[in-house]
């Protein structure tokens, strides 16, 4: 590119090769700014405009272009061509006035110290290595990996892995609890790493496969929370659309097939370090691939591929444009020109993605916000969350309120009061109080519960019972014998027998009668200990403590087998006055008075929900749950630690509430999990979230 007197010369380091098709069809090209490795997308105007730019003379341009290809282009698109370049410093500044130019842009584009503060503490990037050259030398080991032999092994891999698993889901299930230890924490931060690692150099070899190259690989720290990332933007060279969506999903893919392998070797590692290792690898990577990675609402795996499908670069720009377009238009009436022009179809899916975005992103700068303010000490968290909410949120919304405010003459009256009403209707939803209904997890038990244990290691001869069958008190439930207890009732009857021989004969004896009393106090022992005996033989006919019904028993359970103290005969329960136990969040309080009426409604939808009573609500926090069947580390709903004593620590403060069923008592066979749905004071959802906030304000105040 030679310079020119009539036209802005332009730089000679850029580079100009085609680009991927348009939406609509038409060709692309690709100018790379090598010095800033950024990239830019023209169509075929700004393309034949840039081919004849030598020709220096505008007008000369122009008319050329016209004849040799066709298109209608005039001084308006020269000047926007021209502008284009200007503003993105792609041509040649020499002169003392183009010098100055840069200068101030230079200055403009460094942030004021606050914003730049506000921005790089949330989100920077660490380079750590240059990767090129060994993703070069390593790409022929890997290339294998590409096949579709090894996809169809790893797809063999994953449904075993599943088939495998699904046969013994509880047990895989109850592999999590595991991970509330330090320990687990360690295999679970190790898992995570490593699955990060494979994600990150799934994209580099690709990339590099498909002839790109990988400039830097290190850590990024998003809200201090490190995380790696892997420059490919120099995948934008690439004309095919699914070739850089091969690029942006191959790091997903690499953890699926991390995680297909580690499902089927979970099933075949015995428990210890290397199954949790390998439980904590399948489920990081399915919950950080589908929850993060797979997202299209931030700028991670997700969003390219569906900007690669939709053929848009600055896809979410150009969807906040059309999505406050239409905002302006529909709330307003302005009538205003869209920023683009699209089919009706790629239209509507837009604008779904752009207000789906926007809500997304308010939880999600709410969550950050919170995060933040639990990560630093209170007076600066507090004043971080509000500089969080601030910038984020309230920011943009004013900046929204300016621009109506702006154009306040072209408003359309009849559309402004259409939607101060509906406005009017949701603020209402939010101050009316609308909801009475308390929710509180809750388990149904019987009132009274024993488990069956033998007395001692013995063998089971008689199972007198079954599950489901009533028994009262005294009732026999199996009968079992001990080779052991026999032995010893034998050995001691001796004893017995002979030191009671030997007694009648020293009592006869007039000189020995001075060692009778100690033979008397021997045979007392040995009968003591007969008795004792006797009594253990007798407990080996088990029987009911209690009325009830056997609630559960052992499959496994059969006569012959060696059982110990330890092992559960059977469990028998009083179902006849089952007893509700639910607990009750500290912000509900104040909704809940004993004597509400309230509804249980069992986790399985199988069986009837049954009216009850709010009989007493504890009148301090839990601090510590005793109800192990609620608690998340048996996945229950309500969040817990164990403390060094293994006790289970509610992660927020929850009150115990008891509640008695009416004349219609449920039948469960066993402890039944669910919900109590219970009549409360009626509460705005305005008023819901001021009651959390002053109970956050109130609780951390003080400094």
């Amino acid at each position: 590119m030679t310079d020119t007197s009539g036209l802005p010369p332009l730089r000679d380091d850029l580079r100009l090769f085609p680009g991927p098709e348009g939406t609509d069809g038409t060709p692309t090209w690709t100018i790379h700014d090598p010095a800033r490795n950024r990239y830019f997308r023209i169509g075929r105007a700004a393309f034949e405009l840039l081919a004849r730019w030598n020709m220096g003379d505008p007008a000369a341009l122009l008319a050329r272009t016209q004849a040799e290809t066709g298109l209608s282009v005039d001084e308006d698109d020269l000047d926007d061509m021209v502008h284009f370049l200007d503003t993105n410093h792609l041509i040649q500044r020499s002169d003392a006035k183009g010098v100055a130019m840069l200068s101030g842009w230079a200055k403009a584009a460094r942030p004021v110290w606050y914003k730049w503060l506000l921005h790089n503490y949330l989100f920077f990037r660490l380079p750590l290595v240059r990767p090129d050259r060994f993703l070069a030398a390593a790409l022929p080991l890997v290339r294998p990996l590409y096949t579709r032999n090894f996809l169809l092994a790893v797809l063999v891999a994953a449904l075993l892995g599943l088939f495998l698993v699904a046969r013994q889901w509880d047990v895989f299930l109850s592999t999590f609890p595991h991970f509330f230890s330090w320990q687990g924490a360690a295999w679970f931060g190790a898992a995570l790493g490593l699955s990060k690692t494979i994600h990150e150099l799934g994209h580099a070899f690709t990339a590099k496969r498909l002839g790109c190259r990988v400039p830097t690989m290190g850590v990024a720290f998003l809200v201090l929370m490190p995380v790696l990332y892997t420059d490919t933007s120099d995948v934008w060279r690439l004309v095919s659309r699914r070739q850089r969506m091969a690029v942006a999903a191959a790091g997903m893919i690499s953890e699926m097939i991390l995680a297909s392998v580690a499902l089927l070797a979970w099933s075949f590692l015995p428990d210890g370090p290397a199954r949790s290792a390998a439980f904590a690898m399948v489920t990081v990577t399915l919950v950080a691939t589908v929850a993060l990675n797979a997202s299209p609402f931030m700028r991670f795996d997700g969003y390219y591929l569906l900007a690669d499908a939709l053929g848009m670069e600055n896809l979410q720009e150009r969807a906040f444009a059309l999505g406050r377009w239409r905002m302006r238009r529909a709330l307003l009436g302005l009538r205003e020109p869209p920023p683009e022009h699209f089919p009706p179809r790629l239209r509507l899916l837009l604008l779904t993605y752009c207000y789906g975005t926007w809500v997304y992103r308010l939880v999600l700068f709410l969550g950050i916000a919170l995060l933040v303010y639990h990560m630093f000490f209170k007076l600066l968290g507090l004043l971080l969350f509000a500089v969080e909410l601030g910038w984020f949120i309230a920011k943009p919304v004013l900046s929204e309120w300016r621009h109506w405010w702006d154009r306040r003459d072209d408003i359309q009256a009849g559309r402004l009061r259409l939607s101060m009403m509906l406005g009017a209707v949701a603020l209402a939803l939010l101050v009316v109080p609308w909801k009475g209904s308390v929710d509180m997890p809750a388990l149904v038990r019987a009132s009274a519960y024993s488990a069956i244990f033998s007395p001692v290691a013995a063998r089971l001869d008689t199972i007198v019972v079954k599950r489901g069958h009533r028994v009262a008190a005294g009732d026999v439930l199996a009968e079992l014998s001990s080779p052991d207890l026999d032995n010893k009732l034998r050995q001691v009857q001796i004893k017995v027998a002979a030191q009671r021989a030997l007694l009648m004969r020293e009592a006869a004896d007039t000189k020995a009668r001075q060692s009778v009393h100690v033979l008397r106090s021997q045979l007392a022992a040995y009968e003591r200990e007969e008795l004792g005996l006797r009594q253990a033989m007798a407990r080996l006919v088990v029987r009911s403590p209690m009325d009830g019904t056997v609630v559960d028993m052992s499959p496994l359970l059969r006569p012959g087998l060696w059982v110990n103290e330890t092992t559960p005969l059977a469990y028998v329960a009083d179902r006849s006055r089952p007893a509700v136990i639910a607990f009750l969040s500290e912000e509900d309080l104040r909704r809940l008075q004993p004597g509400a009426r309230a509804r249980f409604i069992p986790d399985d939808p199988s069986l009837a929900s049954y009216p009850c009573v709010v009989a007493a609500i504890a009148d301090l926090n839990a601090d510590v749950l005793d109800v192990p069947a609620l608690s998340s580390t048996n996945n229950g709903p309500i969040a817990v630690r164990k403390d060094a004593e293994g006790r289970l620590i509610p992660a927020k403060g929850i009150y115990r509430v008891d509640l008695t069923f009416d004349a219609d008592r449920p039948d469960y066979e066993k402890a039944t999990r669910g919900v109590v749905v219970a009549d409360g004071h009626w509460r705005s959802p305005l008023g819901r979230i001021v009651d959390v906030v002053v109970a956050v304000v109130v609780r951390e105040s003080g400094f």
